[in-house]
């Protein structure tokens, strides 16, 4: 497992060198070995995870290989709801009090791809919280430094991929839930554009800003976990019926004369110096490979994150408000204020920040993305922070983290975060590249050519020992 990444363990599945019974066997070892420190995953599907690799060892054993995730082991986000597997949402108030009945869309079609179900991955609770602390189920490591936050909400969704016990892991971004945790944890993570891919049988926490994603090794992986799940669903009105390409395909092109937007010095004010090198490195190997570099900062992007503010806290308390009536001792005080916050947001007001939201969205379409093709940033402004600095600041570490990922989601854009060096310390950094509606393959083809150009993946020291 450690070795591998979807690309190549489809190849030596095809060539007979490797089964997927003996990548599964792999896997519960290092999950064995590794989650008691990392914390990633929540409920491990060990007796489903042996049935599906019998059944695709099967498959290429008599040629009915189902694609290219055959025999890929997946896990996910504790908010999917999967058959046969508790969903805690990061919270124990859904111990007695379950999610109606539902199956998640994206395992579904995961399923149908042939991939392993790992089981559940840790979370922040009910997925409101960027550095990806949880009191309930215990704080997710960093796999590249214990003692340091992973990011979140999606945090054993990074974990367990940076961790080797994962090849690819399904995440939510609400306002960077994805991206954090990939930026911290050094893995690829795509927020899809807003629709790509279905929502049902996930846990809602925003129903404007909710999207759900990939966490892998590799662009290309990331690329192919997407192909498999994106698309129109009967069970979601909110699903794009926008065909869905073969996102690999144009992975290896060239990118010259791509036009990308960067951000000029007052845009990175507060930013850490490491962030600013890195980001300048990236910019530097852009140019190198022939894009045209503008200056752009994201026009109103403080005025989208406030908007984004708005529209969650109404929403969050809309959907939770109900069950926060009968459960609030079992909700830790600083989500619990989060959510009361919703409170003190009118109808109204709500109401004007969707409209200001159309108007944002369609300037975008006409004055920015017409400029350029994606626009190109930090992830995040400083490495992870540690898990002593997350407790002691945890309510500033809100708006400082999500300064760069949470205008994307008032746009619906699709962003990929890619890593790109470490801090003196030791701790991954990460850009992050943001482009139009369904601009998802230009995204990839981007972020492959970077990914080239810095000599592909680097495992973190949790491969070998943690």
């Amino acid at each position: 497992m450690s070795d591998w990444t979807i690309t190549t363990l489809r190849d030596a599945y095809r060539a007979g060198e490797l089964s997927p019974v003996e990548v599964v066997d792999d896997a519960l070892a290092l999950i064995k070995e590794r989650n008691l420190k990392l914390r990633a995953f929540l409920h491990v599907s060990e007796r489903e995870m042996r049935r599906a690799a019998r059944e695709s060892e099967r498959r290429f054993r008599f040629g009915d290989e189902l694609g290219p995730l055959d025999g890929v082991p997946v896990a996910y986000k504790d908010l999917c709801q999967i058959p046969e597997t508790p969903t805690t949402c990061g919270s124990v108030m859904f111990k007695d009090d379950p999610l109606p009945d539902a199956v998640s869309s994206v395992w579904k079609r995961l399923d149908e791809a042939g991939t392993v179900n790992m089981g559940k991955l840790n979370m922040a609770e009910l997925a409101m919280g960027p550095t990806g602390r949880n009191k309930h189920f215990g704080d997710p490591q960093n796999p590249w430094k214990q003692g340091y936050v992973t990011g979140g909400s999606s945090s054993g969704s990074g974990c367990a991929v940076a961790g080797g016990m994962a090849l690819a892991a399904i995440g939510t971004d609400t306002g960077g839930s994805i991206r954090l945790p990939a930026a911290f944890c050094g893995v690829v993570g795509l927020k899809p554009t807003n629709g790509r891919v279905s929502r049902h049988g996930g846990m809602p926490l925003s129903w404007t800003l909710d999207t759900f994603g990939p966490l892998t090794r590799t662009v290309a992986d990331n690329a192919l976990t997407l192909s498999a799940v994106a698309g129109a669903d009967p069970q979601d009105a909110s699903a794009s019926t926008q065909p869905v390409p073969d996102y690999t395909q144009a992975l290896g092109e060239s990118i010259s004369g791509t036009r990308v937007g960067v951000l000029e010095s007052e845009a990175l004010s507060g930013v850490s110096k490491e962030v600013r090198t890195t980001y300048a490195e990236v910019c530097d190997a852009l140019e190198r490979m022939g894009a045209r570099l503008a200056p752009m900062p994201p026009p109103h992007a403080e005025e989208l994150e406030e908007l984004a503010n708005t529209i969650f806290k109404y929403e969050a308390l809309m959907i939770h408000g109900e069950r926060l009536e009968k459960y609030a001792d079992k909700v830790t005080p600083e989500i619990l204020a989060r959510l009361e916050a919703g409170r003190g947001v009118q109808s109204a007001e709500y109401r004007a920040a969707l409209a200001r939201r159309e108007e944002l969205i369609r300037y975008y379409g006409r004055e920015v993305f017409s400029a350029v093709d994606v626009l190109a940033g930090p992830t995040t402004p400083a490495p992870a922070p540690s898990h002593a600095q997350a407790r002691a600041e945890a309510e500033g570490l809100i708006a400082s983290l999500t300064r760069f990922t949470r205008w994307v989601n008032t746009l619906g854009a699709p962003a990929i975060s890619l890593p790109w060096g470490f801090s003196g310390d030791g701790l991954p950094l990460a850009v992050q590249l943001v482009g139009p509606d369904f601009s998802e393959a230009a995204l990839y083809r981007i972020a492959h050519a970077l990914e080239e150009e810095r000599g592909g993946w680097t495992r973190s020291p949790a491969f070998e020992s943690f």
